[in-house]
């Protein structure tokens, strides 16, 4: 693998790249959910796929109303909800080596966030981990009322990177989202585990 350019931004994904896949995580959870009837416990990927997610996600969503929505599909309590919400923020840890690597990253390149996210789950990330202290920039989609599946998204990452886009390089465990980065023309990897990120960011001459 050539690069022309010298890298100089390295964009990653938060959800199934630094951390782990929280979403993943919580179905782990359900059966320790003695509130949660079988039939309303099929129901819980509506948390995750459902419209108000989406909504949530980029921010036109406030958080009451995205749990109103929750509460009234599957039948919970506010207690019931504020738990489940618990679960759900708690669910996403810091995957193994990679805050040691983004550190070591950061001393050579700029390393910035884009993440289609929750405001309130940074937020417990920030409390819990220090998130916003470990990348120089952040790209949410809560801030910019769009997600990944918008083009118009990506272009708000290209005036990000600060960078041409051939000297930035994106982490993502979604082959989607690297196709749409690499049509941009930026460099990408998807991301497996530390271990495989290392051999694969030396292969565009990065610095570890």
């Amino acid at each position: 693998m050539k690069t022309k350019n010298m890298i100089k931004t390295i964009v990653f994904d938060l959800g199934g790249v630094y951390f782990c896949s929280g979403t993943k995580v919580i179905f782990r959870h359900l059966n320790k959910l003695k509130f949660l009837p079988e039939d309303r416990k099929r129901k819980i990927d509506y948390i995750f796929t459902g419209k108000e997610k989406a909504l949530y996600g980029m921010g036109k969503l406030t958080r009451r109303q995205f749990w109103k929505a929750i509460a009234k599909k599957l039948q919970l309590s506010k207690n019931q909800l504020l738990r489940l919400e618990k679960i759900w923020h708690s669910s996403y840890k810091p995957n193994r080596g990679m805050r040691t690597l983004v550190r070591r990253l950061r001393k050579n390149y700029r390393v910035i966030v884009f993440s289609g996210n929750i405001k309130e789950r940074v937020e417990y990330l920030h409390k819990k981990y220090g998130l916003l202290n470990e990348f120089d920039d952040f790209v949410f989609s809560f801030d910019f009322g769009t997600n990944k599946k918008e083009k118009k998204f990506y272009k708000i990452l290209l005036k990000k990177i600060k960078c041409k886009p051939e000297e930035c390089v994106c982490v993502d465990n979604s082959s989607q989202v690297l196709e749409m980065e690499k049509s941009l023309g930026m460099h990408t990897i998807l991301f497996k585990n530390a271990k495989q990120l290392k051999t694969d960011l030396r292969k565009f001459n990065i610095k570890i």
